[in-house]
């Protein structure tokens, strides 16, 4: 068989054509026995839908998760005190001792009422502080409070007293300074008057000798002296030759001359005075410019003895200014300290009052979800911290990523429609409180961008990490007619519907009827005109229906 079909190319092509016509004979039964009977047909199916009116909403949705914005009920007292005594005399103490001392100076919790998951209100009971705690504590800080007072009182008192002495002696010295001062501008004022008037009396003398010199210059008085010696030399000589026998003669010439006398004698007497002036007040020019130089020296001496006074007198001045003003600071700052002192120890007192309240309660601030409680029963509260962490109702966001291509169309204090997958048949009105304008990742193959959108309304419903789907309006129309836009189908550049005719069954209810079409979101579209509210229209779909298989048994 082998050797024939070596050799014979004859009967290896019969071969051949045998087996195709095998195969393909085969494949024949194949199909006609499993390929057709489960062949499907297309059939139309046409699905009624009515013309409504409404609202059209086109948006961006992107999915995130709900996050809670936690606030905490803190306890934020601080009820260290200075206890001076206390660390004097530390080592005295027996434990015992120390730990009543601890005990009362911390708040003990009673009971706590809330639990993590719950939902508070405002006003609420959250814990309920140790009655007896709170007294202890309240009579610790009530005693640091009246020792500060007196501690202000007596720094006060202190400052009062120690000020009036330190006024005292800088006033003092103040008048001290005044008075050299005083007798310094004194004594310059008295050498340089005693100087000035001795410049003027002299200034006095050397006019009178000018005048005199004027005088005994003056041609007229020389004239009449010249005129008064001739005349008493004249009747002098007629005098002396008058006989002694002729009386008439005698009287009459002794007059005259003893009148020619007189008058030589008066003017010479006046011109003897003037040089005599000239004399005089040179001789007193001389002793008062004598006078002017010694009581230049003296004045001198007295005003360098009045400066070193006056320089003393201000150095200790100004040494009393900067005593008195460090003194005003120093008993100042005592008295701000103090002070300062007894605000901190009140805001203390009003602080721990305002945080146990009148009954020992602690209350819910503001409504909200319970995440934490980090305090219990018994737990004495030794360090600032959160008792208890909630969020709150009208401070839950949502946290998406937007691309950069649906960022554009956003912005801060937009309202968006959210959805969570626990409640599917309820939507949450958000509003866009955050828009980051950095991409999260510059390296990632599609840019985008955080944005952070507030839950409103109520959120009772709600827990931390919920899958929420976000919708952001981007267009809208408003009281619209409106299809499903698988109803429309163009032809020719123009929209159609199929509308449902009055009578008729099949093929013949279907009325193609023109309309113009609008807005549309990402179902349905805007029905301008062609068609009115209410009308049916036809929604054409194919399905593929497979024929039945038979049942041989049956058979």
């Amino acid at each position: 068989m082998k050797e024939k079909w070596r050799k014979d190319k004859k009967f290896r092509r019969n071969c051949i054509l045998a087996g195709l016509a095998l195969v393909i004979l085969l494949g024949a039964c194949v199909y006609t026995l499993f390929i057709q009977p489960n062949r499907s047909t297309e059939t139309y199916v046409y699905k009624e839908e009515t013309v409504a009116r409404g609202n059209l909403i086109l948006g961006i949705m992107e999915s995130g998760s709900l996050s809670l914005g936690e606030s905490a009920v803190m306890y934020e007292l601080d009820l260290e005190l200075d206890d001076e005594e206390s660390e004097e005399n530390g080592d005295e103490e027996s434990e015992d001792e120390d730990e009543g001392e601890n005990t009362s100076k911390y708040l003990e919790i009673e009971e706590v009422y809330a639990v993590s998951g719950q939902r508070i209100l405002k006003g609420d009971v959250l814990f309920k502080l140790e009655e007896d705690s709170v007294n202890a504590v309240e009579r610790k800080l009530e005693s640091a409070l009246t020792e500060a007072k007196i501690t202000l009182s007596n720094a006060q008192t202190e400052y009062k007293i120690s000020m009036l002495s330190a006024k005292s002696a800088y006033d003092s010295s103040v008048k001290e300074g005044s008075r050299a001062a005083a007798d310094y501008q004194a004594a310059i004022t008295a050498g340089g008057e005693r100087i000035k008037g001795l410049e003027g009396e002299i200034s006095v003398l050397e006019l009178e000798i000018a005048m005199a010199q004027e005088k005994l210059t003056d041609e007229e008085l020389l004239d009449s002296y010249e005129e008064a010696k001739t005349a008493y030399t004249s009747s002098k000589n007629k005098y002396e030759e008058t006989d002694l026998h002729n009386p008439a003669a005698y009287t009459s010439n002794l007059s005259d001359y003893q009148q020619a006398k007189s008058q030589l004698e008066s003017l010479e007497e006046e011109l003897q005075g003037y040089r005599d002036t000239i004399t005089d007040n040179q001789v007193e020019i001389e002793k008062k410019r004598k006078e002017i130089e010694e009581a230049g020296a003296s004045q001198a001496l007295d005003n360098q003895k009045a400066e070193n006074e006056y320089q003393s007198a201000s150095l200790s001045g100004k040494l009393a200014e900067e005593i008195y003003d460090y003194s005003v600071d120093s008993l100042s700052d005592a008295v701000i300290k103090a002070q300062n002192e007894l605000d901190e120890m009140q805001m203390k007192m009003d602080a721990f009052r305002e945080f146990v309240g009148e009954d020992n309660r602690i209350y819910a601030p503001e409504d909200g979800l319970v995440t934490g409680v980090s305090s219990e029963a018994g737990d004495k509260l030794t360090d600032i911290g959160a008792m208890l962490t909630y969020a709150k109702e009208n401070e839950y966001t949502v946290n998406i990523d937007v691309s950069e291509e649906d960022v554009a169309a956003i912005s801060v204090g937009e309202h968006v429609e959210l959805s969570f997958g626990a409640y599917p048949e309820q939507t949450w009105e958000g509003v866009i409180t955050g828009i980051t304008t950095t991409s999260t990742s510059e390296y990632a193959s599609t840019i985008s961008y955080p944005v952070t959108i507030l839950v409103q309304g109520d959120t009772t419903l709600l827990y931390g990490g919920m899958a929420a789907d976000v919708t952001f309006v981007t267009d809208s129309a408003e009281d619209v007619l409106y299809v499903s836009k698988k109803a429309v189908f163009e032809e020719d550049g123009l929209s159609y519907v199929y509308k449902k005719g009055v009578g008729g069954k099949g093929a013949e209810s279907r009325v193609k009827t023109q309309v113009e079409t609008g807005f549309s979101d990402t179902a349905s579209i805007e029905i301008i005109s062609g068609l009115e509210e209410g009308d049916v229209v036809y929604i054409e779909s194919v399905v593929n229906i497979k024929p039945e298989k038979t049942n041989k048994k049956e058979e």
